[in-house]
């Protein structure tokens, strides 16, 4: 029987962790670019691409939220006893990223349940809704960005 590394599984642990970010991040740019770029086509054709685009992408985060939690409680428990106390500047922004993250979720919720009630609803040939998807995961990527931007500070000592 060969020896447990517990090196190698955290470096499969942090890997899932950065890949899901990767996933979570990319598909929102994805679908900002795509809601600007839609504005060319007519309105059904927009409405249908983004829509298409948006409920698979929203599969996929959330897949990519689950991997990110389970992954960063894994990383808590791994590394919990040394890091650092909230009183420190390093523990500070650690709690900031934790509290962005914990509203990141029930926002991402309301975005989830926007996709599904539009895709139900089965908007009009007119109604263009490239401007509200686009505006939403805008808010999204600039969120996520946010969150990633405290998770690199942190991981380089920041």
């Amino acid at each position: 029987m060969l020896p447990f590394d517990p090196h190698s599984l955290s470096l499969v642990v942090r890997w899932v962790h950065v890949a899901s970010m990767a996933l979570l991040l990319g598909g929102a740019i994805l679908l900002w670019g795509l809601g600007v770029k839609a504005r060319a086509l007519p309105p059904a054709e927009q409405n249908r691409l983004l829509l298409f685009v948006a409920e698979r992408y929203e599969l996929f985060f959330w897949a990519a939220i689950g991997l990110l939690v389970i992954t960063g409680v894994g990383n808590l428990g791994a590394l919990g006893m040394a890091l650092p106390y909230s009183g420190t500047t390093w523990g500070g922004r650690f709690v900031l990223k934790l509290a962005l993250i914990l509203s990141f979720v029930p926002l991402s919720l309301v975005r989830t349940l926007l996709i599904v009630r539009l895709a139900a609803a089965e908007p009009a040939d007119d109604a263009v809704l490239a401007t509200p998807l686009r505006n939403v995961y805008a808010l999204t990527t600039l969120y996520a960005v946010t969150i990633l931007f405290m998770a690199v500070s942190l991981a380089h000592g920041g």
